[in-house]
């Protein structure tokens, strides 16, 4: 059964190791795209060994866009879509499968960072394309370029031009141009040969000089969420664009700070979440408890339905004591054996909504067990008359509207007439934003969670 395949290109040339100072760097990019393609069940092909061993007139990135196919071929592989990604790019470890996005046309992205040099190089190609008029607001980046059997036609005619015009190429790239490689070359041909390309996808997928663009920074005037603005924002991020002398120093920064995250052992790596389990709540909502819960070591939560124990594996994380409540068995019992690694998880089969339950009193509570408008309102009032004015968790808080643009009686709803009673107060929402498309593919209209304060 053919497969996608992130086509990997990490070659380390010793003859340019100092002008890029060294490779570290790269193999960060490496091991970030073998756990997304392990996660996402997509083969992961490296280019880290040159094809042509001459690399002063077939230079990698020369080699990447003329030889994939080839390359896919001689080894054997059944594939289907290719993405092609340069070592420079580190990926996100929860980024979408972009190849579920391209509707099966060459997609690619717009280079629009340094518009003088696309300019130049443009310009400079133009008499070897005799006089063709590329169209520079169509201008893409070779990396990320994602594209399928249909191209290969189009590749392999690209491969041709390159071996026929070899020396011609390495004069211009080298003397006369001296804007780039293969990519302006590439885009002529594509324009050449009238190939469509998809450029609508979000410029996420290709975040570049991220320094330049002050995205290693994060809204501090706010003091509530540290996260910088690159993760925060982006899903492929090219460690590229700085001094040589600070490349590896930047990117093994990044690393550091990341890495946990691409290790199959840590806790968001071994449970589900939303975009394959609809009834559990998504890995960024899953994020951002552990980050605003990170001091509460010594408080206790109670979750009310606790669904199948992924999201109360996360608050063992967290809290010295979880009581989770479950009213169906089956659930209850794959809750168990989730959370059979901790020993701070307490579970309790029973209906919230039975007059014999009754809350036990804790510092937090995770609102959950009905949906309607009634239940949660209940369950806000019992939390409210407790006395202890606990921390309000609350997920599925997306306005459901119905086509007559009437507003339904949900969690939201709830949520907001206890806001405008002044009983509760929005600290910050949290979890997946509007346009998140769960594991059922239903997409959210709001925000997936809320946390507030009993006032």
């Amino acid at each position: 059964m053919s497969k996608n395949v992130i086509w990997w290109i990490g070659v380390k040339n010793d003859m340019y190791a100092d002008k890029y100072g060294g490779w570290d760097w790269m193999d960060c990019s490496r091991k970030s795209w073998e756990f997304w393609c392990k996660k996402n069940d997509v083969l992961f092909i490296a280019l880290d060994e040159p094809i042509e061993t001459d690399l002063k007139r077939f230079r990698v990135n020369w080699q990447k866009a003329i030889l994939a196919f080839d390359e896919l071929d001689k080894r054997g592989i059944d594939y289907d879509q290719i993405c092609l990604i340069d070592g420079a790019a580190i990926v996100k470890w929860d980024m979408p499968n972009f190849f579920n996005l391209t509707d099966r046309k060459l997609t690619a992205w717009r280079d629009m960072d340094n518009m003088r040099w696309v300019h130049d190089s443009i310009k400079g190609y133009k008499e070897f394309f005799n006089g063709f008029e590329l169209d520079q607001s169509k201008y893409v980046n070779s990396s990320p370029m994602i594209f399928n059997k249909d191209h290969k036609e189009v590749f392999q005619s690209f491969k041709k031009l390159y071996y026929e015009n070899v020396d011609k190429f390495v004069e211009l790239q080298d003397k006369i141009v001296r804007r780039g490689t293969e990519q302006t070359p590439l885009n002529y041909w594509l324009q050449i040969n009238n190939v469509e390309i998809k450029t609508d996808l979000s410029l996420s997928y290709k975040l570049t000089h991220i320094h330049r663009k002050q995205m290693f920074g994060h809204n501090w005037q706010l003091q509530e969420d540290p996260t910088p603005f690159f993760i925060k924002y982006g899903y492929i991020w090219y460690m590229q664009g700085f001094p040589k002398e600070d490349r590896n120093k930047v990117t093994l920064q990044v690393w550091d700070m990341i890495k946990h995250n691409y290790d199959e052992s840590y806790i968001l790596n071994k449970i589900d979440h939303k975009d394959s389990d609809k009834d559990t709540t998504s890995n960024k909502f899953k994020e951002d408890i552990l980050l605003f819960f990170k001091d509460y070591k010594e408080k206790t939560i109670l979750e009310l339905g606790s669904n199948k124990g992924n999201t109360t594996r996360v608050y063992s994380e967290c809290f010295k004591s979880v009581i989770g409540v479950e009213h169906n068995p089956d659930n209850l019992d794959i809750s168990k054996q989730r959370c059979s690694d901790v020993s701070n998880v307490e579970f309790i089969l029973a209906d919230v909504y039975s007059d014999s339950f009754k809350f036990p009193k804790t510092d937090v509570v995770h609102i959950d067990a009905g949906h309607n408008h009634d239940q949660v309102c209940r369950d806000i009032d019992i939390c409210i008359n407790q006395g202890n004015k606990p921390i309000l968790i609350f997920d599925d808080c997306s306005t459901k509207r119905y086509t007559d643009g009437t507003i339904g009686n949900t969690i939201r709803t709830a949520i907001d007439e206890k806001i405008n009673e002044g009983k509760i107060q929005l600290i910050k929402y949290i979890g997946a934003n509007a346009g998140y498309e769960s594991g059922n593919g239903k997409v959210l209209t709001g925000a997936e969670g809320m946390i507030c304060r009993v006032i």
